[in-house]
């Protein structure tokens, strides 16, 4: 699967859903799933200028990761599709002058996954995701199949609505 890897505290606004435009200086033909890898690297005092809009959407999310020292690093957070990449996009996100991803369906993962980050896009072997529905309300949640963990892959995953545990073997994959 492709992954990206972007630098804190973009990548935990992404996998939240908040921010929905990643900017880059070179264009990407790429549409559809990628992960989201959260950079190992971090400064102690990063500086972000966040204009009024931003900082309404994000503070929340962004408070709380940093007083309690939960930012994410040198992991896998989640996913979010590329649905485009343009030039001068609306978003509050976009800068001008450098090409705008353009992103929606983010997913952000329970168990953030240790992984080294490359430059550009890159592949992440061993990760299958799927849309299964939960058997107790219905829910459809997106999962990861890891067939990382040899010898005895097993995928456990509990409902963001209903908090139903559910094992592999009771997955209803939907395609």
């Amino acid at each position: 699967m492709k992954a990206l890897s972007i630098k804190q505290p973009w990548a935990s606004l992404i996998a939240h859903g908040i921010k929905d435009i990643e900017n880059r200086t070179w264009r990407t033909n790429y549409r559809g799933c990628i992960l989201i890898h959260a950079s190992a690297s971090y400064s102690k005092n990063f500086k972000v200028d966040f204009t009024d809009e931003q900082m309404k959407l994000s503070y929340s999310t962004i408070a709380k990761e940093c007083m309690l020292g939960n930012f994410p690093f040198g992991t896998i957070i989640g996913s979010v599709e590329v649905v485009d990449c343009v030039q001068n996009h609306p978003s509050i996100w976009a800068e001008k002058e450098v090409w705008n991803w353009v992103l929606a369906n983010a997913v952000l993962y329970q168990t953030p996954i240790l992984a080294k980050g490359k430059l550009s896009l890159w592949e992440f072997e061993g990760f299958k995701e799927v849309k299964i529905k939960c058997p107790q309300c219905g829910s459809v949640e997106t999962v990861l199949e890891n067939h990382l963990t040899e010898p005895f892959s097993s995928y456990i995953h509990t409902c963001c609505k209903c908090g139903c545990v559910i094992m592999e073997t009771g997955w209803n994959v939907i395609e």
